[in-house]
C-alpha cells in the first residue's frame, strides 16, 4: 500500500480533516505490514493455506479493506486538491 505524504501547514489550515486522515492512512499501511507478518499465510497459493485458514481469510479481508480505505482517503485528498487549484484560479481571474 502506497501511502500519502503528510499534508503540509497551508492544506492543514484550509482543510483540518487531513490531520487525523494522515494518522489513519499511516495505521492502515502498518496494520497492512502487520497483517502479512503475522500470517504467513497470505504469501502461498490458497490451496497450500496451512490450519489457520480462517485467520488468513479475515487478514486478507481486513487488507483489502484497508486498501479500499486508503483509496477513498487518497480520493478525497485528490478532490480537496482540485477543488483548491480551481479556487485560486478563480481568485486569480477576479484579481485582473
Amino acid at each position: 500500500m502506497k501511502q500519502l505524504p503528510l499534508p503540509i501547514y497551508p492544506s492543514l489550515v484550509r482543510s483540518p480533516e487531513l490531520a487525523p486522515l494522515a494518522i489513519l492512512d499511516t495505521a492502515l499501511a502498518a496494520s497492512e505490514s502487520a497483517l502479512m507478518l503475522a500470517s504467513s499465510e497470505l504469501h502461498y497459493d490458497d490451496a497450500l493455506l496451512p490450519t489457520r485458514r480462517s485467520v488468513a481469510r479475515r487478514a486478507t479481508a481486513l487488507i483489502l479493506l484497508a486498501r479500499r480505505l486508503a483509496t477513498s482517503i487518497a480520493a478525497y485528498r485528490d478532490a480537496l486538491d482540485r477543488d483548491a487549484r480551481r479556487m485560486e484560479r478563480e481568485f486569480d481571474r477576479r484579481s485582473f
